[in-house]
């Protein structure tokens, strides 16, 4: 609290709105919510303070030290960082999908037909009947299976479509998936010599996991030495 005060740091009530539903949302309902609560010994106001707002504050001061050490992965250390995975990155395809609920298999099956007719093109098809909402907009743009999770049989289906290839009726727990590859990334024969070399949202994802990993780091340090240093009024 005390670093946060010096950093000026302040969380918002919505912020703390936010956490709590989220926290709920594990629960099937406000009973069960209840009942977590009783047998942590907690309060639901106990819960917002001791963890809701210490996780928010913690943050915020991490997110403040980076800002102010400017922490961060240098193109060096990213491009050596690639060139040490190349393994992984040569073959990496980037897909889009339209997700339809398991219920909907009828208009799954009307839809993919008239994609491979060409009468009806994937992104639109995605914007219209895609019940995965946060990619819809982007016409179904889910990535490169190397900077996200997939699950199982979403991946298989991806690992056996070419470019521009698009999947029959694929099945997963989140429903029906109809899958396109748009993009296949290989290493190219002399390696990777360049950043350039390497599509921009690869780059910008490893970029981003090499600061929070040395951002960490470096907060904890930081902690470390800011409590030690503390003046403490023991009454």
């Amino acid at each position: 609290k005390q670093a946060g005060e010096e950093k000026g740091i302040k969380i918002e009530q919505s912020e703390i709105d936010e956490q709590l539903e989220q926290a709920k949302a594990m629960f099937e309902d406000e009973e069960k919510w209840k009942e977590a609560l009783e047998q942590s010994g907690m309060t639901e106001e106990d819960y917002i303070e001791e963890v809701i707002r210490t996780n928010l504050l913690q943050q915020k001061l991490q997110d403040a030290l980076a800002s102010e050490e400017g922490n961060g992965a240098s193109d060096d250390e990213l491009l050596a960082y690639l060139q040490d995975s190349t393994a992984l990155l040569d073959g990496a395809k980037r897909s889009s999908h339209i997700l339809f609920n398991a219920e909907d298999r009828e208009t799954a099956e009307q839809v993919l037909a008239r994609i491979k007719s060409g009468e009806l093109d994937f992104a639109e098809a995605a914007k219209q009947y895609s019940a995965d909402s946060g990619s819809a907009a982007d016409g179904g743009d889910v990535g490169w299976d190397v900077t996200s999770s997939f699950v199982t049989g979403y991946q298989s289906a991806l690992t056996g479509l070419a470019k521009d290839q698009v999947s029959d009726l694929v099945e997963s727990d989140y429903g029906i998936h109809i899958i396109k590859c748009t993009d296949v990334y290989n290493v190219p024969e002399g390696g990777i010599n360049d950043l350039g070399q390497v599509p921009e949202e690869i780059v910008e994802t490893v970029r981003t996991n090499m600061a929070a990993s040395t951002g960490s780091t470096s907060f904890y340090s930081w902690y470390s030495e800011y409590r030690d240093a503390a003046e403490l009024d023991i009454n």
